[in-house]
């Protein structure tokens, strides 16, 4: 345990490395460390543009790959923009060039490392660890995945851009899902090769109205005076500016990725470019938020329908039966959402969330408290496992053989991170009592429960034949893997290459003008 000494010179450490990092923000200009950072971005991707106007850099910094000393993690460069936009402007104190050196980008950097060790220094111990961790994921998950691939828009678009969902954006925005994606990725192509340039148009050869990319601008941008406003706002309601956490902070450009400068004919800057694909797909979810109960019924369904055809369409030797019901003309029940039948018998029992945790309760000290909502929905998705399970062993349910040892799978369409590390206690605990008037509910019933999401479920379809995958639904259970990721169980720390299967679907299917959008990367 740590002295009252030491935890005192470590506090004083604290404050006085974040008084640096805060101090050097204050007197930087805003619009250029939004360009540095959009170079040293750029300079660091697959494909970097000409960046002999915006970068003066070395050759390391050039190659540097993930792991190596010279790369910059894009989730730093996240959450040292936030603080950036959320911090009160003093006199200018930079020399105008130094903006334009990679140097200048380390300096940046490093003091907000050392800001952020310091700080972890006073926060973690044994018994926040797991928090702590859990919520620094949710910052770093998706920069790790990548944000522009066929399958993130065949399942978004699938779930939330269709049906009544698709009316809802259409009538709202008066603009149409599709058209949407196609202005976003414009935008995205186009961000990538310059900074504080003027807002693109679009080929009239396309066919499509030149006024989509304005629409979508009012969605996914905000002029650099409200951004900086918006982005205090969401850190201030989430902790003070004295005790927010930098290392995740609540971030406004995962909504408004798009910076507008007033000042300079409404030109713009996207230092992280990613993230307008990271709005135009998972941010579909808050364009709905306002919307009737109705339409997120309808996106779990589809959920549902995405899920099964996913899982046969990578297994062909499984098959999945959608809700069912069954029981007496007296005592009607419902199976859980998806039952996967191996041969004769049902192997594994799938709960569907497409519940998706608030930015608040992502970084909140009480997670639970802050998004109680969302938390009973994945309690109740454990209740019904439990109560399907007892009503199978005891005979209720007789169109299936349910094998005795059938796993239960809480899949959700986000990653909820850990939920069987920190929450669930919680969790159990609501469940426990959502079955407590569960005639013969039993301990075997009320068996442990996987959770995952369908990216990272399809990350083991993908590379894992029916047996590999159920072998891993297997390992999930013991020990020490709990908390685990479930492609971490099937390939623990990416020890060996797996071979990837095509992703089965045509994102056409889902989005009309997909032929369009891949003329906009020279038909890819």
């Amino acid at each position: 345990m740590m002295s009252s000494a030491k935890r005192d010179l470590y506090q004083r450490k604290r404050v006085k490395k974040r008084k640096e990092l805060l101090g050097v923000l204050a007197k930087a200009s805003d619009a250029q460390i939004l360009q540095l950072f959009w170079a040293v971005n750029a300079l660091q991707s697959e494909e970097p543009p000409n960046l002999d106007r915006f970068l003066k850099y070395p050759k390391e910094a050039a190659e540097a790959e993930i792991g190596n000393d010279w790369f910059v993690l894009k989730w730093e460069i996240e959450n040292l923009l936030l603080l950036l936009l959320s911090t009160p402007k003093v006199a200018e104190g930079v020399t105008p060039a130094r903006y334009f050196e990679f140097n200048t980008a380390s300096i940046f950097i490093n003091l907000y490392k050392k800001a952020e060790q310091a700080e972890s220094r006073v926060l973690l111990d044994n018994k926040n660890i797991l928090t702590e961790m859990q919520r620094y994921a949710h910052k770093q998950f998706l920069w790790q995945r990548g944000f522009f691939h066929a399958e993130r828009m065949y399942r978004y678009y699938y779930v939330y851009g269709q049906g009544a969902c698709a009316d809802y954006f259409k009538g709202k925005y008066g603009l149409s899902i599709d058209e949407f994606a196609l202005a976003c990725i414009g935008l995205y192509f186009k961000t990538q090769m310059e900074a504080w340039g003027k807002v693109p148009k679009l080929d009239p050869k396309m066919g499509v109205r030149p006024e989509i990319i304005e629409l979508a601008m009012t969605l996914i941008s905000k002029d650099l005076p409200a951004l900086r406003a918006d982005t205090a706002k969401r850190i201030a309601e989430v902790a003070n500016v004295s005790s927010s956490k930098i290392a995740y902070l609540p971030s406004s450009l995962r909504q408004y990725p798009i910076i507008t400068s007033p000042d300079n004919g409404g030109r713009i800057v996207v230092p992280l470019p990613q993230l307008i694909m990271l709005r135009a797909t998972s941010g579909l979810y808050y364009d709905l938020a306002d919307g009737p109960q109705t339409l997120f019924e309808e996106a779990n369904g589809r959920f549902e329908a995405y899920g099964k055809m996913l899982i046969e369409a990578r297994y062909p030797r499984f098959s999945v039966s959608r809700e069912q019901e069954f029981g007496t003309k007296k005592a009607r029940y419902k199976t859980p959402d998806l039952l996967l039948k191996d041969g004769d018998e049902i192997k594994v029992v799938f709960e569907c969330k497409a519940t998706k945790i608030t930015f608040i309760a992502q970084y909140a000290d009480d997670q639970y408290g802050e998004a109680p909502k969302a938390f009973d929905q994945i309690a109740k998705g454990m209740a019904q496992l439990w109560k399907f399970f007892s009503r199978a062993r005891r005979g209720l349910y007789a169109a299936e053989k349910v094998t005795p040892d059938a796993h239960g799978v809480i899949l959700t369409m986000d990653s909820w991170f850990q939920l069987e590390g920190n929450q669930l206690p919680f969790l159990r605990k609501k469940a426990s009592e959502l079955v407590a008037d569960e005639p013969d509910i039993r301990p075997e019933d009320m068996r442990d429960v996987i959770f995952c999401s369908i990216e990272d479920l399809d990350d083991v379809l993908a590379v894992s034949n029916e047996d590999e995958f159920l072998d891993t639904l297997e390992k999930a259970h013991l020990p020490e893997f709990q908390g685990w990721q479930l492609s971490s169980v099937r390939n623990p720390d990416w020890e060996k290459p797996l071979d990837r299967k095509p992703y089965p679907f045509k994102v056409d299917e889902v989005l009309p003008l997909w032929e369009e959008i891949a003329a906009l990367n020279g038909g890819e």
